[in-house]
């Protein structure tokens, strides 16, 4: 298209004016216009595509540069013949047109018009777009490698969120069924209702913040059950909580991590769980006493977890604080939703 542009205002300017002297029996003024502008042309455009096609990718690519430096007088080889071919067997017999005034072939004067006039232009033209479309692909590929990177790294922490949950629960409801508990029943409900949103919501990037607190009440109300109501656990929740948007199963991971490395059975030292929202950001903490046993070895992978998840779905948009003392540990956790 770019071509047919410069063709067409150089075919104006020059028919418009008629700048040349054209003969030839026969042939309509304008179409002299045109075989004339159409073979001066060209060689610009032999001389763009030899360096986008021949020289580019040798010297940007490959890094091969005595190859790129033949291939480059190769193209000034083949601008100069074409220069010619088109000026003596197609200029001269059909338009009568003579550029050089009945001199011999003005070896000289073809190669350094080409060489000073068109290479420093539309040959570096050529190297100019080529080096641009290069890295613009290599980008575009670079970034759907790191995007299809995420995707999958981000599978594979939504596939190891609390294994160990499904476990204890399972074991739990096994012992209060063993002793005829009438909580094994409701038990069994709210594991349900957890299996149920955690397979849905494990496929999705992003749930609704509701959904995320109805499921963390389900859990807290588990570990109850489990625990025959010796676990004490305060959840405060402030503000409007169906608008906003965030990764999906994120917050229960330092919830849990509080059930399982916190002393949560002394009624003078609940685990605080708080959460407020103001707009579209959402604050959110947990505060638990620390116990003198030591962590079992699994300790840590889920607040890795969800660090990464952190990461790599809201750059820039969080805020995690995180204070480790002798006798407590505290995460906050502010989030820019959407």
């Amino acid at each position: 298209m770019i071509w047919l542009l410069l063709l067409s205002s150089n075919l104006w300017g020059a028919y418009s004016r008629h700048l040349f002297k054209l003969e030839g029996d026969g042939i309509p003024l304008f179409l002299k216009y045109f075989i004339l502008e159409g073979g001066y042309i060209a060689v610009p455009v032999f001389c763009f595509y030899t360096g986008y096609g021949f020289v580019a990718k040798p010297l940007f690519v490959n890094r091969q540069f005595f190859n790129a430096f033949i291939y480059f007088l190769l193209s000034i080889a083949g601008a100069v013949a074409l220069r010619y071919v088109i000026e003596y067997f197609v200029f001269l017999p059909v338009l009568h047109f003579d550029n050089y005034r009945g001199k011999e072939w003005p070896v000289y004067d073809y190669v350094s018009n080409v060489f000073f006039y068109y290479f420093p232009s539309y040959f570096v033209y050529g190297l100019m777009y080529f080096f641009g479309e290069n890295w613009y692909k290599t980008r575009q590929l670079h970034q759907s490698l790191e995007k299809e990177r995420a995707t999958a790294e981000l599978a594979l922490l939504r596939s190891q969120i609390n294994p160990h949950f499904l476990f204890n629960a399972i074991n739990d409801i096994y012992s209060l069924s063993y002793h005829r508990s009438d909580q094994a029943p409701i038990a069994l409900l709210k594991l349900s209702e957890i299996l149920r949103y955690t397979l849905h919501e494990s496929k999705a990037e992003q749930t609704s913040l509701k959904q995320e607190v109805a499921y963390i009440e389900n859990v807290i109300e588990l570990q109850r059950i489990s625990a025959k109501g010796n676990i004490y656990v305060d959840f405060d929740v402030h503000g409007d909580i169906t608008r906003q948007q965030i990764p999906s199963l994120l917050l229960i991971v330092f919830v849990e991590n509080a059930f399982k490395h916190g002393v949560v059975n002394q009624p003078e030292h609940p685990a605080n769980i708080k959460l407020a929202v103001d707009g579209n950001k959402v604050h959110f903490a947990v505060r638990n006493k620390k116990g003198n046993f030591q962590k079992d070895r699994t300790g840590g992978i889920g607040l890795n977890n969800a660090k990464r998840r952190l990461e790599l779905m809201c750059t820039g948009k969080y805020n995690l604080h995180i204070e480790d003392t002798a006798t407590y540990y505290k995460v906050e956790l502010t989030l820019e939703t959407v």
